[in-house]
This record gives C-alpha cells, sequence and structure tokens, in this order.
C-alpha cells in the first residue's frame, strides 16, 4: 500500500496532516499521532485517536489496534511527532474535533494493567 496523505480537523480548528498505512506496514515504530478508522461513505469514521512513542515492543500499541478492529477499523493514519507534549495535545484537540467512536469506557483504562501482565 502506498502511503497517502489525509488531512483531519481538530475542535479548535487546526488542520492536521496524516499519512495512510497499511495494516502490513511496521506503523508501530513511528512515533507520533495515530487515528484508526473505518471507511463512511467517501469520508472517516474514527474509531480512535492515541498518541504512540514509536518504542519498539510496545504491546499498548497492539491493543489500541486490536481493540479498534472490533469496532470496524480498517484503516491506520499516523502524523509523525516525536515531541511527546505535542503528541498529547494534538490527541486532545483532535478527540474532542473528531468525536472518536471510542474515547473512554473501552480497554483504554486498562493498559497498565494489560501490561503487567
Amino acid at each position: 500500500m502506498t502511503n497517502g496523505a489525509v488531512n483531519f480537523c481538530g475542535a479548535n480548528g487546526s488542520s492536521y496532516k496524516f499519512e495512510r498505512f497499511g495494516a502490513e506496514q511496521d506503523w508501530a515504530k513511528v512515533a507520533g499521532v495515530v487515528l484508526f478508522a473505518a471507511p463512511e461513505g467517501k469520508s472517516w469514521r474514527i474509531i480512535r485517536v492515541a498518541d504512540q512513542g514509536g518504542v519498539e515492543g510496545d504491546v499498548a500499541t497492539f491493543w489500541r489496534w486490536r481493540e479498534a478492529r472490533r469496532y470496524g477499523a480498517t484503516a491506520i493514519f499516523i502524523r509523525r511527532n516525536a515531541d511527546i507534549k505535542a503528541r498529547r495535545l494534538e490527541v486532545a484537540d483532535l478527540a474532542d474535533g473528531l468525536d472518536p467512536v471510542f474515547a473512554s469506557g473501552s480497554e483504554l483504562h486498562r493498559e497498565p494493567e494489560l501490561l503487567a501482565a
């Protein structure tokens, strides 16, 4: 799959440029903001917004993808950003603006427990 560029807007009106990655690509090693999405007409329904550090062996990234797929996600979009503080601000803005299928009430609250297992 070739990486295409897509823009998504946050609640504050900022437009953020993302690259699309195929599930078979090494997307988990890219530090940045990640969106898991499902096609909806000519647009995307955002399933989950998260940040990832791009650290090899970060199982939380795969838990998020696994959970998002259960809700219909088939696409992975990443906005490269190595700055953790900036990533978290972008995640908050995008989550408010994109109204993801779940921002809470998911396995997210269990990540520390799942990582410890």
